[in-house]
């Protein structure tokens, strides 16, 4: 079995890492393999284990007999173009192979390129052994294996070439592989992310730690909706995204968003699939944050008979999502107002203007003037002291105001007592 050190891939319980890999010296030819050439690239080495061709590169200046065990001609030989087409062919080498045919795979195989070539290779390498020995292993455990990567033909040959490549160095060579440009087009071929990918690691390896994580996402994303939106988010729904998130699939920052869209339909977040098909059949409340502020603003910059020129709920949305959202609604409410009430710069907030007003209709009728009272709004858009106060007498005398009334008569009782009658000290 693997130590902690490695990375079990394979049913979570034989660790690519223990596949036993034979270190064979190689002796005169290259046993194993098969030497092709290919035109405008040289000599090359074939490991052909069916499904995959594994190809190693020579020095492009090397001859047949520098990697064969044809008798060398000697240094002062000329190697012509001919004479090694000759030797090739005298030693039942395959006909050459033109780039195009060599790119596209010849034989029945996939062709890999091997990341290193052969004299660069660790001493003592066995790259035909390392390579049927790894791959051998893996297509004898393909009813066992719950790993996607390594049900995945791709990522073996890629895996394989850099085993290859490192002399049988399984983590350096799980290392170098996820660097690769081919490797993150297999991840998007198959719809996965690293994260994914080391999730279903850990589930096969450390399945303790697997559900600790999903324990913490659980309570994570509990305390989220209760903390934001004072709510019990439904079991079904937490369950898929603690499950989701543990597994890759979501970030927890992705999760969170997706519990945002559930209480906040204003929030413009796309719900995943999985999370409306976990609501199916659920009534979920939505959040009601900011709606008490917005009705603030209403009162204080408009009348309460135009409130309904604004929909409380979707400017709460605005302002909760959009932080430029709370001075647009101000700016909103100051131009609506004007439109009614010109009299009035835009700037003054409307409960300044009815606080006022309803102040001096106390002062002469003696009593508060309710927000829907006509009279309130007649001497608003008077806007002039001197026919508010006449008006407001005027009202209280045939409204039977005890205050105005009483005003009324000290008025005459001085005018009378005075032997001369003021017409100016009570109009009405």
């Amino acid at each position: 079995m693997s130590n902690g050190e490695n990375q079990p891939l394979i049913d979570g319980e034989i660790a690519i890492e223990d596949i036993e890999v034979p270190q064979f010296q190689f002796e005169g030819d290259y046993e194993g393999y098969e030497i092709i050439y290919v035109t405008g690239e040289g000599y090359k080495l074939a490991v052909d284990l069916g499904e995959m061709v594994y190809i190693i590169d020579l020095p492009d200046d090397y001859v047949l007999s520098d990697i064969s065990n044809t008798p060398n001609r000697g240094e002062d030989a000329k190697h012509t173009d001919a004479e090694e087409a000759e030797a090739r062919e005298n030693n039942g080498i395959r006909p050459d192979l033109s780039l195009d045919n060599f790119n596209s795979g010849f034989g029945e195989g996939t062709v890999v390129s091997v990341p290193i070539e052969i004299v660069d290779m660790p001493e003592g390498s066995d790259a035909a052994g390392i390579a049927r020995n790894f791959v051998e292993s893996i297509n004898r455990s393909r009813n066992r294996i719950t790993s996607t990567l390594l049900n995945d033909d791709r990522y073996v040959g890629l895996l394989t070439a850099e085993l290859i490549a490192n002399g049988g160095d399984m983590a350096t060579a799980l290392t170098n592989v996820v660097a690769l440009d081919a490797y993150g087009d297999i991840l998007r071929d198959l719809g996965y992310t690293q994260s994914m990918i080391d999730s279903e690691r850990l589930e096969f390896t450390d399945s303790l730690q697997w559900e600790k994580n999903y324990q913490n996402y659980y309570d994570l994303f509990k305390r989220t909706a209760l903390t934001s939106y004072g709510q019990e988010i439904p079991e079904t729904v937490l369950d898929y995204l603690a499950t989701q998130t543990n597994r890759g699939w979501f970030t927890a920052e992705e999760a969170i968003t997706q519990i945002n869209g559930i209480y906040d339909s204003y929030a413009n977040i796309t719900l995943d699939t999985g999370v409306l098909n976990a609501l199916e059949g659920i009534t979920v409340e939505g959040t009601k944050t900011g709606e008490e502020d917005v009705q603030d603003l209403l009162d204080k910059w408009l009348p309460e008979h135009l409130h309904i020129y604004f929909d409380k709920a979707e400017e709460a949305g605005n302002i909760r999502n959009n932080s430029l959202a709370r001075g647009d609604l101000i700016n909103r409410l100051q131009k609506h107002r004007f439109k009614f009430y010109d009299m009035y710069d835009e700037d003054i907030a409307w409960s300044t203007i009815v606080g006022a007003k309803t102040q001096s209709a106390k002062n002469i009728l003696g009593v508060d003037l309710s927000s829907d009272d006509a009279v309130l709004d007649t001497i608003i858009k008077m806007n002039d002291k001197g026919q508010e106060e006449e008006y407001l007498r005027k009202t209280g005398v045939e409204r039977g105001y005890k205050k105005t009334k009483q005003d009324l008569t000290l008025s005459m009782m001085s005018a009378f007592g005075s032997n001369i009658v003021r017409g100016q000290s009570f109009r009405g």
